[in-house]
């Protein structure tokens, strides 16, 4: 492997990292986790409904009370959908043994966001569409009582309403173009964050929208305080992203310490020194990584382990527009933040028979793993598959002498001389694969092959654990 340094390594610890997962990894989730994401989607959209229903039933079979009902049901959706959404969005640790990891509920985080759009759009439809069907003539329109008025909002909120009104239909377009910026993977990374900045008052303004407008009758039944709750939260990490709060506690600052770049392979690896606190981590976590204030953190597995010195180690692949300008962009002694930890792949069930599997670029969090187990007494059953299409002779003989300190059996793939790893070949090597825990990183296609192939044949797919880097 043909290796540029930049500025020598610091300390020998960090000479075997230097491959890492790049921050734009995808995985798909599968088994347990997708069921557990599942069930917390579901269980929030029953609630909501559930709350409706014993506010709002019986609902009158005449079309304009119909047509109300739909429309309060669709507007609690939206925004019930969207507070748990913004308060995900604000990184909140407690939620990760439930969900699996801060990747894991970012996808529940981004299906709910679809999920409200979706239903946002529902709600708009149902206000808009029949008021202009009864302008035009093609239905009666709705018959006006001072007693309809009144029961359609407090009256505390009267003289506010066409302002929530107003303001909540404009929110409404900028909420669903943010969507469309969050989705479409073409718009950089950089201006996805700056867009995406604007969500929390946005958010706010249909707050205010729906507190307002939300009919007296709901506020004093089941949806009340359900409602209250939700908005309450979320509102709270909308404050907390717009001033800057969100992981605020979990923040270190200090600086590059050095700098490698790996040609061969289009990797930089980068050696922080931390002059603030770090909590630690374990090997596989990752954490979210700012330069440049102007481009905001991307999220980087820690590909070192822990050794209370204030150092960690990034590995980042150059594979978009910003990650490939880094090795010209990042210099020694420049400032650098780091917030985290943050994931679950970090081995747990140490005790159990386990296989790692890393594809390329993420060996990173083996290595980690295999630095952890090495500054201890070797006492783990562990199988270790590295396959890459780029061997370098000096790096390899590094893994393979990191691997046998540790304790691990290491294993060499290289799929343009020999194939793929198969089923098959793991089978012959590791006859007691399917009691043990497998651990994943790497291209998803070579993920999704090998744990289909195993669970094919029987295999639990709940142990396979595999990060999911994918946040947008």
């Amino acid at each position: 492997m043909h290796t540029t340094r930049i500025a020598p390594q610091s300390s020998p610890q960090y000479a075997l990292t230097q491959v890492s997962l790049p921050a734009a990894h995808s995985a798909s989730l599968y088994g347990m986790r997708l069921a557990r994401l599942k069930f917390v989607y579901g269980s929030i959209v029953l609630l909501i409904t559930a709350a409706w229903l014993a506010t709002a039933w019986p609902v009158s079979d005449a079309f304009w009370p119909m047509r109300r009902a739909f429309v309060m049901y669709t507007g609690l959706l939206a925004i019930g959908s969207m507070s748990a959404a913004i308060v995900l969005a604000a990184r909140p640790v407690q939620f990760e043994p439930l969900l699996g990891g801060l990747d894991k509920y970012y996808r529940l985080h981004k299906w709910l966001g679809i999920g409200a759009a979706m239903t946002a759009l529902a709600h708009w439809l149902a206000v808009s569409a029949p008021r202009t069907m009864a302008q035009l003539g093609w239905i009666e329109g709705p018959r006006r009582h001072r007693a309809a008025n009144a029961a359609a909002g407090s009256d505390a909120f009267h003289a506010l309403r066409e302002s929530a009104a107003d303001l909540g239909e404009w929110a409404f377009y900028l909420f669903l173009v943010l969507i469309v910026l969050a989705l479409w993977k073409r718009v950089p990374y950089r201006h996805f964050f700056r867009a995406h900045k604007l969500m929390a008052p946005v958010y706010l303004v249909l707050v205010y929208h729906s507190v307002v407008l939300m009919g007296r009758e709901y506020w004093t039944a089941a949806a009340g305080p359900l409602m209250a709750l939700l908005l309450a939260a979320g509102s709270t990490a909308a404050f907390a992203s717009m001033f800057g709060r969100i992981g605020k506690s979990r923040r270190a600052v200090g600086v590059i310490e050095s700098l490698a770049h790996h040609r061969d392979n289009a990797v930089l690896d980068v050696s922080v020194r931390l002059d603030t606190a770090w909590p630690g981590h374990q090997a596989g976590q990752f954490a979210f990584v700012e330069f440049d204030r102007t481009e905001g953190a991307h999220p980087f597995t820690i590909s070192s382990a822990w050794r209370g010195d204030g150092r960690l180690m990034f590995g980042i692949k150059g594979l978009g527009d910003y990650t490939r300008t880094l090795p010209e962009q990042l210099r020694v002694g420049q400032a650098v933040t780091v917030e985290g930890p943050y994931g679950r792949f970090d081995f747990r069930d140490k005790g159990r028979r386990q296989i790692w599997i890393g594809g390329g670029i993420g060996i990173a969090p083996f290595i980690a793993g295999l630095q952890q187990l090495a500054s201890r007494e070797p006492s783990a059953n562990i199988d270790l598959y590295y396959s890459t299409d780029a061997p370098a002779d000096d790096f390899i003989d590094n893994l393979r002498s990191l691997a046998q300190r540790a304790g691990v059996r290491f294993h060499l793939v290289l799929p343009q001389q020999e194939g793929r790893l198969t089923l098959d070949r793991l089978a012959r090597e590791v006859p007691e694969w399917q009691e043990a825990e497998v651990w994943f990183c790497g291209p998803k296609a070579f993920g999704d092959a090998i744990r289909e192939a195993m669970s094919a044949r029987g295999f639990n797919a709940a142990r396979f654990h595999q990060e999911l880097f994918d946040m947008r």
